[in-house]
């Protein structure tokens, strides 16, 4: 004879679930660049200092990352990063945030830093405070005139808008070469970012364009962004998100971006305007 049980002992008989793995939010595909879990992630660089006058050779790159984890959980997982802009060049990447890094190749003369918050699949972070710059000198500063006028070509002001362009990223200058100082990890010892890895999600179909904007707001009343991809001028940009460039097709691509007012005017600031060329695989 059959024994029915009550549905309270049944359901003590079951085996429990496996607890789920957990997933950190910088790993997480299903959290956007503007997800609140970066709404306290920031970055800021604590060498080279800002306006400091350095000697020639390799400069030294110290981060302060809060609020967001730089670098995998395990060998093999995922990589949350930091994209290094020299100047206006394509992007360099930084793994660790922990470690110093050196930073061969700069002539003489004033360079520019920035550093932006990425996703492990180079998607852009877009806190408030996710984006760091620093201005410096490699050699000794010119005097005068000459001195201001080569650090207007190269430094933007920094309480007025800025554009940042992160994606997609194109080849690596050829004369920097970046690389940790001794701190006994494995990394490169250069390490260009991967213009195919530029996409929404880990797995790369198509090149999305990204950016960060500081001093600035988005919107359709508000600043907007120009794209021009192989002469071809795309809508303009009135939100900040990464947007797929469905017209960008297999081969050798030109992309130049520009910031503009709520006027329609160019807001003038030293790196606002990028011009790059990249290359879409499939």
């Amino acid at each position: 004879m059959a024994v029915a049980f009550p549905a309270e002992a049944r359901a003590r008989k079951r085996k429990p679930a496996p607890p789920a793995a957990r997933v950190r939010p910088e790993d997480d595909p299903r959290k956007r660049g503007n997800h609140r879990a970066f709404a306290k992630a920031s970055i800021a660089f604590a060498a080279p200092k800002d306006l400091s006058v350095l000697g020639d050779g390799a400069v030294e790159i110290r981060l302060v990352v809060k609020g967001y984890r730089v670098g995998a959980l395990h060998p093999g997982g995922p990589v949350p990063h930091v994209h290094l802009i020299v100047d206006n060049e394509p992007a360099l990447e930084i793994d660790d945030g922990q470690v110093a890094w050196a930073l061969g190749g700069l002539a003489p003369g004033p360079h520019l830093f920035r550093a932006v918050l990425c996703r492990p699949w180079h998607e852009v972070v877009k806190a408030r405070k996710a984006f760091a710059l620093t201005r410096f000198w490699v050699g000794p500063r010119l005097a005068g005139k000459a001195g201001r006028a080569a650090e207007s070509a190269v430094w933007p002001v920094p309480r007025k808008p800025i554009l940042t362009y992160v994606l997609p990223v194109g080849p690596a200058p050829a004369n920097l070469v970046l690389a940790p100082i001794d701190d006994g990890a494995q990394h490169e010892t250069a390490n260009p970012v991967d213009p195919t890895a530029a996409s929404l999600k880990p797995s790369p179909n198509r090149p999305v364009l990204d950016f960060y904007l500081t001093n600035g707001k988005l919107g359709r009343r508000g600043d907007k962004i120009l794209i021009v991809l192989d002469r071809r001028e795309l809508p303009l940009i009135t939100d900040w998100k990464p947007h797929p460039l469905r017209r960008a097709h297999k081969g050798t691509r030109r992309i130049s971006i520009d910031l503009l007012n709520r006027k329609g005017v160019k807001v003038h600031n030293a790196v606002n305007q990028t011009n790059r060329v990249f290359t879409v695989s499939r």
